[in-house]
């Protein structure tokens, strides 16, 4: 509710966020403004480690983005981009929440609380706190602008690597909307020039998740989907090294059996090799586990198939296709 007893504006959607920062840049009068469940980013990472989990990296690239927030209020409120200008209460004002989903990595991170807490701190220019809030949302997840995040880190890449790269271009509709974003900042800046400090931030945050998440299958970011070889190739600025997966047979030492959410984590040795592989459905059943589970106990072979990922020839990941256990007679 507004201040004076009406409907406050409404932001619940990135195209409400859109209209508000069209409307600034026309000098509209924003009035009262409620940021209703928005901003939030959609984050869904796959892979064999991933279940409603998040690794050390990705957890440390959701503080950097705390941190950018916490700088920009306090730019705002205080005119001076530094946490060390902010009140215990405005730093508590400040904090965001993480679920993550039970039984897969599907997070939703929202920054309403924090958006809001911006778009009320005193300005000396109308407006300005909350066209501010608007476009720093956006600025962590909207499509376009998280495109354009690593689109820019593609620049700095080699051109083999780029050309690897999953396509990062716009879509009209979205070159009209990262251009209203671009007039958005200049004017954010010309008002208050630490501003852009901002961006370069929240893009090193994006990169570093992105980093961190090389282990994933693949990840999907407001809509925006990187597979593996588009984190490996943002996360390094060197070439990509060529991979390859074969198929191997042997007779197996079971050394371990570990359960790792919904896959488990085998330890077999032979003769020639030492490896640590994922066994998973279609393959993995309950009995087939305990199967193996009594072979490690009872220090019984298997004869198992194996695919294995190598880079540059060295050994970096496997999976237990099948196995039999080697019968008493057949061992020497």
């Amino acid at each position: 509710m507004a201040k004076d007893g009406g409907e406050a504006r409404k932001v619940s959607s990135d195209e409400d966020a859109w209209s508000l920062v069209e409307d600034w840049l026309k000098d509209r009068e924003l009035g009262d403004v409620e940021f209703n469940n928005w901003p939030v980013l959609g984050i869904k990472i796959n892979g064999d480690d991933y279940h409603a989990s998040l690794n050390s990296g990705q957890m440390a690239a959701l503080l950097d983005l705390k941190m950018v927030l916490g700088r920009t209020y306090s730019l705002l409120a205080h005119g001076a981009y530094d946490m060390r200008r902010l009140r215990d209460e405005e730093y508590e004002s400040l904090q965001f929440t993480t679920k993550v989903k039970k039984g897969s990595s599907i997070l939703e991170t929202d920054f309403t609380p924090v958006v809001q807490a911006m778009a009320g701190a005193i300005n000396a220019y109308p407006g300005f706190s909350v066209a501010a809030a608007a476009i720093i949302g956006l600025t962590f997840v909207a499509r376009p602008l998280i495109a354009k995040h690593f689109e820019n880190r593609a620049a700095q890449l080699q051109a083999e690597d780029r050309h690897r790269l999953i396509d990062l271009a716009l879509n009209p509709q979205e070159k009209v909307r990262y251009r209203t974003f671009e007039q958005g900042v200049k004017k954010l800046e010309r008002q208050q020039p630490q501003f852009e400090q901002v961006l370069p931030d929240a893009r090193q945050s994006f990169w570093h998740f992105a980093s961190a998440s090389v282990d994933a299958e693949k990840v999907n970011l407001a809509g925006l989907e990187l597979a593996q070889d588009d984190l490996e190739i943002l996360a390094e600025k060197r070439t990509k090294r060529p991979t390859d997966t074969h198929e191997v047979k042997g007779v197996f030492r079971v050394a371990s059996v570990k359960k790792n959410g919904l896959l488990f984590k085998v330890g077999l040795e032979s003769k020639s090799l030492v490896i640590n592989v994922v066994y998973r459905k279609p393959q993995l059943t309950d009995a087939r586990i305990k199967r193996l589970m009594t072979c490690m106990a009872n220090e019984r072979l298997i004869d198992a198939k194996l695919n294995v990922k190598t880079v540059e020839q060295a050994q970096m990941s496997g999976r237990l296709m099948s196995f039999t256990v080697v019968a008493e007679e057949d061992v020497s």
